[in-house]
C-alpha cells in the first residue's frame, strides 16, 4: 500500500529517506503542504530503494519523469 499523507501531515520517514535531501526537497516533509501527497516510494511502511528520483516540483507524489 502506498503511503498517503493528508494536508499538513509530515512524512515520518523524511530524515531517513534517500528521496529527501538535507534541504527537505521532498514535498512530503513540508508541514505547510495544503494538498494530499501520495508517496509511491514508501510501500507498506518500507522505503523502496532506487525507485527513481523525487523532484522538488512534485507536490502530489505522483509526478513521473519521462526521458526521451
Amino acid at each position: 500500500m502506498t503511503m498517503i499523507l493528508e494536508k499538513t501531515e509530515v512524512c515520518h520517514l523524511g530524515n531517513n529517506c534517500p528521496y529527501n535531501d538535507p534541504y527537505g526537497t521532498c514535498f512530503g516533509v513540508n508541514k505547510n503542504r495544503n494538498r494530499t501527497f501520495e508517496c509511491d516510494y514508501v510501500i507498506n511502511g518500507q522505503i523502496i530503494r532506487d525507485a527513481g528520483v523525487r523532484l522538488p516540483l512534485d507536490q502530489t507524489g505522483k509526478m513521473k519523469v519521462i526521458m526521451e
